[in-house]
C-alpha cells in the first residue's frame, strides 16, 4: 500500500481479549519476583499469632490480623463483608461459651504447614489444624454433658496480602480433614 510515494505497512490488529491475555502473561512473566528476605517468616508469624488468638479466645485481636473485607469459606457456608462486625459477633459467642463452660479451652496442633510468598506482597499458607478440647476436671458432669461436639480437624488455606508493611489475612478456607 502506498500513500504519497511512501510504502505503508498493513496494521495488524488483534482482538482485545488476545491483547489482554498477552499483556497479563507478560506482567506475570516479568512481574513475578522473589520474596524479600524474612517475608516467609513474617507470614508464618502472622499465622502463629492468628492461632494463638484462636487458642486464647481473643477474636477481636485475631480480627486485627485480617482485612476489613476478609472473606471466608467454611463447612456449610461462606462469609464476606464487614469482618470487624463478624469478629465482634464471634467474640460475643466465645464469651457466652466461656461463661457457660468456664475453663473449657482448645489447643491446636498444626501439621503439614506450607507457605508460599509471591512478589513480596501476597502469600498462601496451608495447614492441617488438629484441635483438642481441654475440659477441666472441676466442670460439673451436667455441664460437660451439654458441651456438644468438639471442633473438628480442618484443612486450612489462608491468603495473605502485605499492606503498608504488614501481612493481613484476606481470605480463609476451612475444609474438614476427614470426609466423614
Amino acid at each position: 500500500m502506498q500513500t504519497g510515494g511512501r510504502q505503508r505497512l498493513p496494521v495488524l490488529r488483534l482482538p482485545r481479549t488476545k491483547c489482554l491475555i498477552g499483556l497479563c502473561a507478560l506482567v506475570l512473566f516479568f512481574g513475578t519476583g522473589s520474596a524479600y528476605a524474612g517475608d516467609r517468616e513474617d507470614v508464618l508469624a502472622t499465622i502463629n499469632q492468628y492461632m494463638e488468638y484462636e487458642k486464647s479466645g481473643n477474636l477481636i485481636a485475631q480480627g486485627e490480623l485480617m482485612l476489613d473485607e476478609r472473606t471466608m469459606v467454611y463447612p456449610g457456608g461462606r462469609a464476606g463483608g464487614d469482618n470487624r462486625k463478624g469478629m465482634r459477633q464471634q467474640q460475643a459467642e466465645q464469651d457466652q461459651f466461656a461463661a457457660e463452660f468456664p475453663g473449657v479451652r482448645y489447643e491446636f496442633e498444626l501439621r503439614d504447614v506450607q507457605a508460599q510468598v509471591w512478589n513480596a506482597d501476597s502469600a498462601l499458607v496451608t495447614f492441617d489444624s488438629l484441635p483438642t478440647r481441654i475440659v477441666p476436671p472441676s466442670l460439673p458432669a451436667e455441664k460437660t454433658a451439654k458441651l456438644g461436639s468438639p471442633k473438628i480437624p480442618l484443612i486450612v488455606a489462608v491468603m495473605l496480602v502485605k499492606q503498608q508493611g504488614a501481612w493481613k489475612i484476606a481470605h480463609t478456607t476451612f475444609v474438614p480433614l476427614s470426609k466423614d
